[in-house]
């Protein structure tokens, strides 16, 4: 090196301490950090992904946190429900009590009475004052709001929005048509009074029940005997159809001269009546003329003399004037009705006295007291005769209803009864159809317009991510069912057990009970496996899934100590070579004095 102007070893020298520096800067900042990334530079493509995991950790995190939260709410619900649940088991208790009438004075059953009173008003007050962070739970405030067309209002006796979820949507319609009618468990028995003593069983989705019949019992006796054990069975009976008497042709020889006459008189039972209606013409004769007359005889049995007009030479009576004559009669008209044949026009003859043949038994209906293919009718047999028909005529002695088949929002819904529920991603409701309503094509449609209590569940800002629940406002005046609404079992409500008697059934203030237990305690179910089946699952993949993004990043981002120390190491080294290095190349140019000297 006899250059002293430009000192190349020194620039080269200069250039790898700082390279060695640079990296050692680099080790140091990462050691200091944690991280491997500290800016754009350090791994562009790895910043990109590591911010885009980070940005998903923070959305598990949260999902996570909103899913506890969400969990919290409903155990609140739950809690408040299940305290609700043993009011209403102790009503049920106190009922039972009150109905044992026979040891119980007056002065128990009016404590007891005191008692459902103040379980009512504390049920209540729980609807009333069960919050989370200030937010009422089940007294309505978490429902969906819905709308109903006045023209549909009276085709459902209820509908119930369990779960929902808008999405971009700012309403959710429920559309749903009848396809299929449902039906009762339904037999006809039409064979009128028993001719032997007839022991039949009646069974039914409630229960059976024996029943002994001694011969000659009516129809009347044995649709009696039917309803009165209709609680226990769930069969009901009643007579559809009125006994009537046959009908009786007076024939002529002339044409259009016949008139039937058929036996006005109905009664419920059997076709065959104690007195008989006889039916006479009678000609006055040629000797003088006559007009047309009735006159009715009643001595045990109905006779009807028709006296026929004669103009002294033969009758002139038509069978068209007959049957106005009778017809007009109102006594003649009670006992029977009469028509002409044709139009009527041919003259009758004189026809001796005729009776009018019996008729046909009163049908009685026994079907089950609700639809559905739960429900059934049968009738064993167990001594005597008792034939029983269904609706095709065929004998047989049992009959099973069906289920109402309904579209909802084009899809098949799963039907009990007169209920469809349909139960999709976004949506979970229940309609439950009037029996009036139970024809096919008819339609109802409820409008979800907004409410419910909508969790964000999932890391996905969406419908896969959210859970919209619906709870109903759980008070006096909301449980119960058809047969009534819980605070009608408090004083003054009318199904109080003071009320219990000839006109409220004790059975009555049970079933509303009944209703109102299985109500809330479907909704205990449904909030239950929302918690079990839907948060407590999320969390859990939440968290497995947090664990996983969160290793993935940390592979991009976080320093691996191990290798940075030991790349610490060698810049260190390399920055220490370095500087010894430069101080020899920047030594060399003065060994050009040599030369000088």
């Amino acid at each position: 090196m006899t250059r002293i102007n430009s000192n190349v070893a020194s620039l080269r020298g200069l250039r790898s301490l700082n390279r060695a520096s640079n990296l050692l800067d680099q080790s140091l900042t990462r050691l200091s950090t944690g991280l491997k990334i500290n800016s754009g530079k350090d791994n562009p493509s790895g910043l990109i992904a590591g911010e885009t995991l980070r940005s998903q950790i923070s959305a598990i995190e949260q999902s996570i946190k909103n899913s506890n939260r969400a969990n919290n709410v409903i155990a609140t619900a739950d809690s408040a429900l299940g305290e609700i649940n043993s009011l209403l088991n102790q009503i049920r208790g106190l009922v039972q009590e009150g109905l044992n009438d026979g040891a119980l004075s007056s002065s128990e059953k009016e404590a007891n009475q005191l008692q459902i009173d103040a379980a009512l008003s504390a049920i209540n007050r729980i609807s009333a004052n069960t919050t989370f962070a200030g937010d009422k739970l089940i007294d309505g405030s978490k429902s969906f709001t819905t709308t109903i067309a006045t023209a549909d209002v009276s085709k459902l006796s209820d509908f119930s929005i369990n779960e929902a979820i808008f999405g971009s949507s700012s309403t959710i319609e429920i559309a749903a048509t009848v396809t299929a009618a449902a039906t009762k468990g339904e037999l006809t028995y039409n064979g009128g009074t028993l001719s032997s003593a007839t022991t039949v069983e009646v069974s039914g989705s409630g229960g059976s029940q024996v029943l002994f019949f001694g011969s000659a019992t009516t129809t009347d006796d044995i649709n009696t005997a039917i309803q009165n054990v209709a609680d226990v069975t769930g069969v009901s009976s009643s007579i559809t159809t009125n006994a009537v008497a046959g009908t009786s042709t007076f024939n002529s020889t002339n044409t259009n001269s016949d008139v039937v006459f058929t036996d006005a008189r109905t009664t419920q039972g059997t076709g065959v009546f104690g007195n008989s209606v006889d039916i006479v013409f009678v000609d006055p004769g040629a000797s003088a003329s006559a007009s047309l007359a009735v006159a009715t005889d009643a001595n045990g049995d109905s006779t009807i003399t028709v006296n026929l007009a004669n103009n002294g030479t033969a009758i002139t009576s038509t069978a068209a004037s007959i049957a106005t004559l009778i017809n007009g009669n109102a006594s003649t008209n009670a006992l029977v009705s009469a028509a002409g044949e044709g139009d009527g026009t041919g003259v009758v003859q004189a026809i001796s006295s005729t009776t009018l043949a019996d008729g046909t038994n009163g049908e009685i209906t026994l079907a089950s007291t609700n639809f559905g293919s739960n429900e059934f009718v049968d009738v064993n047999v167990l001594s005597g005769t008792l034939a029983t028909f269904d609706t095709s005529n065929a004998a047989v002695r049992r009959d099973t209803g069906s289920d109402i088949g309904v579209v909802i929002n084009g899809q098949t819904a799963q039907t009990n009864g007169l209920d469809a529920s349909i139960k999709t991603a976004s949506l979970d409701a229940t309609l439950n159809f009037d029996s009036s309503a139970n024809s096919v094509s008819s339609t109802a449609t409820v409008t979800i317009t907004g409410g419910g209590a909508l969790f964000q569940i999932g890391q996905e800002v969406s419908v896969a991510g959210q859970v919209g629940i619906g709870i109903d406002a759980i008070n006096t005046a909301r449980l119960g069912g058809i047969s009534g609404k819980l605070h009608e079992l408090g004083s003054g409500g009318g199904k109080s057990l003071l009320d219990v008697g000839p006109s409220v059934q004790g059975s009555t203030l049970v079933n509303i009970l009944e209703e109102s237990i299985d109500r809330v305690s479907t909704l205990r179910g449904r909030l239950g496996a929302i918690q079990k089946n839907v948060i407590e699952t999320n969390v859990t993949t939440l968290g497995v899934a947090l664990e996983n993004i969160t290793d993935a990043r940390s592979q991009i981002v976080d320093t691996d100590f191990a290798e940075e120390t030991a790349a610490l190491t060698r810049s260190q080294i390399l920055s220490q070579s370095g500087i010894s290095v430069l101080a020899i190349a920047n030594q060399n140019p003065s060994q050009v004095l040599a030369l000088l000297g």
